[in-house]
């Protein structure tokens, strides 16, 4: 029987064993040197053919170990939401409409493929990451289909009659409120957008969640990005439903609208209404921008924070805490499951015979997810609740918790869901800042396992108050300077910004954010149904002043770091190397350098682009030698013209001269409704939006910009670059690289959205502009009669 037994042992040892590939190689120990060993003299020794051959097998034995290594700690998991978003990003970044048919029998062959090839261990692993790309093509490409929000073709003026769904109060006292659209009038809409976020001055006093409005109103087609590579609104716009964005023209009026018949929109609106009742408590308790930030901590609502503010939080490093994500999540499910072990704790009875920490995790993961609902579920949010509901449920179940696999979890369901968020700051800086303190803190324990626990606790009794002080600042500081640096890859990329006094703003503030701010802000949570929440907001709003105050110091005191505009390689260069560098466990993250490296050197060489025009042809910029920006109008558009100084790192701005007689170099010259300049290579830019000037534009211009209305628009020739008006509203905002001599030959063109084939972009072919059609003048509201004012699009004087 013993034998048996025995031979039972050794059959199940050998069907988990590796394969011979997967194992380190056996090196056998050489013998010892002793005295009597002769010592041979140094010689040339020159490679033989057998070292040539075994240098590559040691190698590639040593590499399989590697691999084995990373095997156990489990990383092939980690990357499987990694190709997964892979395949999403392709998705979204064709330039034409994928097939259902390809994704899914490319899906269907690969895990016929996949089964088929189960002992293969590296094939079988190819094609699982294979599989996993397919499939997050295949999550974009459902949710693509699902949302099918209608989208405004062009700008128009009409009477609107909608449902508030939410709504928001900025800092002057207006409003931003978005609607379902129930009707239209004067003109009706053909194809009106089922939802739209529209501004008011003002709103009637019996304007609530649920409610009706109706006014004129000027509706506008969602727009593209600002540049090429930037934030794309339509993109976002289509995926959360906003098919037009627009303003009222006057006070809109209350009025009786029916009640939503599905169970979900009736459920969405409740949470909405308690959402916005929420808020209007905590803006009437505390008032001013203290209580527009306790709002944005609580139910997810910054529409009130100034932007001076705002500003004053991104340079000092402390934007994050406006976001409700981790910090947020792990304070309002710890203070919750403290509170429930503590009340349990005064009946002993009950603590002895029961699970108290059982229940106070289940007490916890239900706080969590009604703070998950309340601050409007952003992903950063959503990312928190799963990580923290996995552990959670782990604590409830008797197991323990992986984190980095709670986040590969979380980052799988948000691509299952909600995919699109891939393209957008929150989810990158979100995970890529989690994931980096997952990794140090992973990496720092496994420096202490050494030591024995009496060690550790002798060593730990024996700090005074001060060390642990300074330890905890510490960890604060490596905490800020890890995360910082993670998401401030794509803080540049994005907002062109960086925060190197982060470091110092998060020190100062994250204590106060963890004693003062946050757990009153659950406090106030929970004495809201007594109508005792003035008391926790007070102590609440006293630390809010203190982080403010800590933000507009560092602030102040921070030097401008702004690098300049970030092309995508760059980012994508530095996105793998990232992933590489923190999920990699052995000397295999060394992968990751030669990633980082040539990112930063395609930053480096990254000059930029020589001329810039906005989607509407209304505004041009062009690069001159000193790096400011030369624009052709005196008042540009705010936003867009902050938003080029920003990303090209321009010195300045140069608004056109007033005297075309004496031309200034390096800036534009306006007149008789054309606008000239000489470029850094001595071409001459030519700008005209009338009809009048074509000809003149064609004549002195080698680059020439029709910004007017009308088809098949050229200047007769080959040898010129031209730009219309039409091109810009199909494709987008424009980016011209030009070349150093002949006109014409060379020139790169980039826009931002390019051939409109996608369904978030093809409302783009049906805008005035697009059609070769002039833009119909503005009517008085409710007349349909008699002009409404100039527009402003069509101004005669470009250089106005």
């Amino acid at each position: 029987m013993r034998g048996g037994h025995e031979l039972e042992e050794a059959d199940e040892r050998a069907l988990l064993k590796r394969p011979a590939y997967f194992l380190p190689p056996v090196v056998t120990p050489r013998e010892p040197k002793t005295a009597d060993t002769p010592v041979k003299p140094h010689a040339l020794v020159l490679p033989t053919r057998k070292t040539f051959i075994a240098w590559p097998r040691a190698f590639g034995a040593s590499l399989a170990a590697l691999f084995l290594r990373e095997d156990e700690h489990g990383t092939r998991f980690l990357f499987l939401p990694v190709f997964a978003a892979i395949g999403a990003i392709l998705y979204f970044s064709f330039a034409f409409e994928p097939r259902w048919q390809p994704l899914v029998s490319g899906s269907a062959v690969l895990a016929c493929t996949r089964i088929l090839a189960r002992k293969r261990q590296i094939v079988a692993l190819a094609l699982t990451f294979a599989l996993a790309v397919v499939a997050g093509m295949l999550a974009a490409k459902t949710e693509t289909m699902r949302r099918a929000t209608p989208m405004l073709g062009g700008d128009i003026t009409t009477r609107v009659t909608g449902r508030i769904v939410a709504m928001e109060q900025n800092t002057d006292g207006g409003w931003r409120v978005t609607l379902d659209v129930l009707a239209t009038a004067r003109p009706t809409l053909r194809y009106a957008p089922e939802r739209i976020r529209i501004s008011a001055r003002d709103l009637p006093a019996s304007a609530d969640i649920g409610s009706g409005l109706s006014g004129f109103a000027r509706l506008r087609a969602q727009s593209g990005p600002v540049r090429p590579g930037n934030y794309d609104f339509a993109f976002h716009a289509y995926f959360n439903g906003i098919g037009a964005n627009g303003f009222f023209f006057g006070t809109p009026k209350s009025v009786a609208v029916p009640a939503p018949a599905d169970f979900h929109t009736r459920l969405s609106f409740r949470i909405a209404a308690l959402r916005q009742g929420i808020t209007e408590s905590i803006v009437s308790a505390l008032g001013g921008e203290e209580g527009a930030i306790a709002a944005a901590l609580i139910a997810g609502q910054r529409e009130g924070i100034s932007e001076e503010t705002n500003e004053a939080l991104r340079l000092s490093g402390l934007a994050h805490i406006l976001s409700i994500s981790g910090l947020h999540m792990a304070l309002a499910g710890g203070l919750v499951m403290l509170t429930v072990r503590a009340l349990a704790a005064i009946f002993p009875g009950l603590a002895m015979r029961h699970p108290v920490k059982k229940y106070a995790a289940g007490a916890a993961l239900l706080a969590s997810a009604f703070y998950l609902m309340l601050s409007g579920a952003d992903v950063a949010a959503q990312r928190s609740f799963v990580m923290l509901a996995v552990m959670l449920i782990a604590v409830m179940m008797d197991r323990s918790a992986i984190t980095m696999r709670n986040l590969a979890l979380a980052a799988l369901v948000t691509i299952i869901f909600m995919p699109h968020e891939l393209l957008g700051p929150s989810f990158q800086m979100s995970f890529s800042a989690t994931a980096a303190l997952i990794a140090a803190f992973g990496w720092w324990t496994g420096r202490k396992r050494n030591q024995t626990e009496e060690v550790a606790s002798r060593s730990y009794a024996a700090r005074g108050f001060l060390h642990k002080i300074a330890a905890s600042v510490g960890a604060t500081a490596a905490t800020s300077a890890i995360a910082g640096t993670a998401s401030g890859i794509f803080a540049l990329y994005h907002f062109n910004n960086a925060a190197p006094l982060g470091l110092l703003g998060n020190v100062l503030a994250l204590p106060v954010i963890s004693v003062s701010v946050m757990p009153f802000a659950v406090l106030s949570l929970l004495a809201m149904p007594f109508d005792l929440e003035w008391l926790p907001l007070q102590v609440m709003g006293a630390g809010i002043e203190v982080v403010k105050w800590i933000a507009h110091e560092v602030a102040s005191i921070s030097p401008n770091t702004n690098p300049g505009i970030m092309p995508v390689s760059t980012l994508l260069l530095w996105s793998a190397g990232l992933v590489l560098a923190l999920f990699l466990k052995t000397w295999l993250r060394a992968i990751s350098l030669p990633f980082l490296a040539v990112g930063l050197l395609l930053f480096v060489h990254e000059s930029g682009p020589d001329l810039i025009v906005s989607e509407d042809g209304r505004l041009v910029a062009m690069r001159t030698g000193d790096g400011a920006l030369a624009i052709n109008r005196k008042q540009p558009s705010q936003f867009i013209i902050e938003n080029w100084q920003k990303a090209y790192n321009a010195t300045g701005i140069v608004k056109p001269q007033a005297n075309p007689e004496a031309p200034v170099l390096g800036s534009f010259t306006c007149e008789d409704g054309v606008c000239s300049a000489e470029m850094r290579n001595g071409q001459t830019l030519a700008y005209t939006d009338a009809a009048g000037g074509r000809n003149t534009a064609c004549a002195i211009g080698d680059f020439v910009i029709l910004a007017f209305a009308g088809k098949d628009l050229s200047c007769g020739t080959d040898e010129k670059t031209v730009v219309t008006l039409r091109d810009l509203a199909i494709k987008g905002t424009l980016e011209a690289r030009l070349p150093q001599h002949d006109a014409g030959s060379g020139t790169m063109l980039t826009y931002a959205i390019g051939a409109p084939e996608r369904v978030w972009s093809q409302h783009r072919l049906f805008t005035r502009a697009a059609r070769g059609l002039p833009e119909k003048p503005r009517l008085k509201p409710g007349t349909g009669q008699k002009p409404f004012g100039k527009p402003k699009e069509r101004a005669t004087d470009p250089g106005q």
